[in-house]
């Protein structure tokens, strides 16, 4: 089990180094990679408050809040009142926030198929298959 974790967290580390802030190069052009986080945390839960954006990007609200308001300056979200709570502003991805998001998922897709596409056919079949089981895996654990 030792060699399993340490295993793991040797891989994660090389996912940071060198796929995650590769990604973080392609974002900056256009927003934080913490922005594209907060949209990307949208995109896949919904509208949410901001207590629950700050939960879902484990961040205080302090943190998000100058975060959020800049991306709702610039289109990329928008504040709407809860439709069963009106104390409530949830915010939510924009048009131009989900159009500028899939851009940029977009490049990074295509900046790791060039890099997987030099695993031989086999490789990229295995590869395949131990990436659903280990997401199968964690999920199950979390």
């Amino acid at each position: 089990m030792e060699n399993v974790a340490g295993d793991f967290l040797a891989l994660m580390a090389f996912i940071r180094d060198k796929f995650i802030r590769p990604v973080e190069l392609i974002t900056r052009s256009r927003i934080s990679h913490v922005q594209f986080y907060a949209i990307s945390v949208l995109r896949r839960s919904g509208s949410l408050s901001m207590s629950e954006l700050a939960g879902e990007m484990h961040i205080s609200k302090q943190q998000l809040t100058p975060l959020v308001y800049k991306l709702i300056d610039n289109g990329l979200l928008a504040r709407k009142t809860d439709e069963k709570d009106r104390r409530i502003v949830r915010i939510e991805v924009t048009e131009i926030g989900r159009h500028m998001y899939e851009e940029i998922l977009v490049e990074i897709k295509l900046a790791l198929i060039k890099k997987l596409g030099t695993l031989p056919e086999m490789e990229l079949n295995e590869l395949e298959h131990m990436l659903k089981r280990t997401y199968e895996i964690m999920k199950s654990i979390y």
